[in-house]
């Protein structure tokens, strides 16, 4: 029984990581105005936030549609794949992920599952490296569900923001009670996904200083609580030198964590605008599979 492991392209995930784990990634479509462009394929994340400065309109979330899903499930079937679980971006601001639970039966000769992510980025690349690396392992389905389940409880995605513009207008922004005051001039929003995947405001901060600290003391109270591996992912929208600059304070601070940065892409990007910058905890899926795989 043969196991295949589908994204989407807002996790993030590197050319090299999707060659190595064996991913299949479908691109996310964004729109500007009347204008689809696809990431990675009509657009990179360098030309999504050049295109940002110059555009009038606010670039809104779109979604890969089931006919092009098919079109993946149709090759897979044809490479001899018998079961294809997807990973994706958070259903509390996609509705990708239950559009596809609701085609996901009627897929003739494939068995397929879906799995919320319940946030992006990295967030989604680690749970979708794990699942890819215990596919290879020949591990079942139901364990491939059981460990996902349980990274994705030991997730969590924190990010700032220089502004909620781009959030209200895409009306993705959980609790709007919670605005108040985020609009003025110099606040920086902190944003996370909550319990059911979708982002509300955290809290604020009026310098990004400040909001890095609050999101590092959160980040502390995690590790602090934990006794297996953690990992930790530091993001940013256009801004690479700050989130190294930040990454290599935590590398000091937090030896034992292993600390890697990335980006936050063109699809995430229409959410959180420029200059975002967060952090991504979680279980290090790398010693869990090396568990897994010794109490085997």
């Amino acid at each position: 029984m043969k196991i295949a492991v589908v994204t989407d392209s807002s996790a993030n995930l590197s050319a090299r990581a999707a060659a190595d784990y064996k991913i299949t990634v479908v691109n996310d479509p964004i729109m500007f105005g009347n204008h689809v462009y696809h990431e990675n394929v009509d657009i990179t994340a360098d030309q999504f936030y050049r295109l940002l400065k110059v555009e009038k309109d606010i670039p809104t979330l779109s979604q890969i549609s089931m006919p092009e899903m098919q079109l993946v499930f149709d090759d897979l079937k044809a490479e001899g794949v018998t079961q294809v679980l997807v990973i994706g971006l958070s259903s509390g601001i996609s509705g990708y992920v239950n559009n596809l639970k609701t085609y996901a039966p009627s897929v003739k000769d494939l068995d397929v599952q879906v799995f919320d992510s319940q946030t992006a980025c990295a967030g989604t690349a680690n749970m979708v490296k794990l699942a890819a690396a215990m596919a290879l392992a020949d591990y079942p389905m139901a364990d491939i569900l059981a460990q996902l389940t349980r990274l994705r409880a030991m997730t969590k995605t924190v990010l700032i923001v220089n502004s909620m513009r781009h959030l209200v207008k895409n009306g993705r922004i959980y609790n709007n009670s919670s605005l108040a005051g985020t609009m003025v001039l110099r606040n920086k929003p902190i944003i996370t996904f909550n319990e059911h995947g979708k982002l509300q405001v955290l809290g604020k901060e009026r310098t990004l200083k400040n909001a890095q600290q609050a999101v590092q003391d959160d980040f502390d109270r995690f590790v602090i609580t934990q006794q297996l591996p953690v990992r930790l992912d530091v993001i940013s929208a256009n801004d690479p030198q700050i989130a190294e600059d930040w990454a290599s304070e935590l590398r000091y601070q937090f030896p034992a964590v292993r600390v890697k940065t990335g980006e936050i892409g063109p699809l995430m990007g229409t959410l959180t605008g420029e200059h975002a910058l967060g952090l991504i905890w979680s279980l290090d899926w790398k010693p869990l599979l090396n568990t897994l795989n010794q109490a085997n």
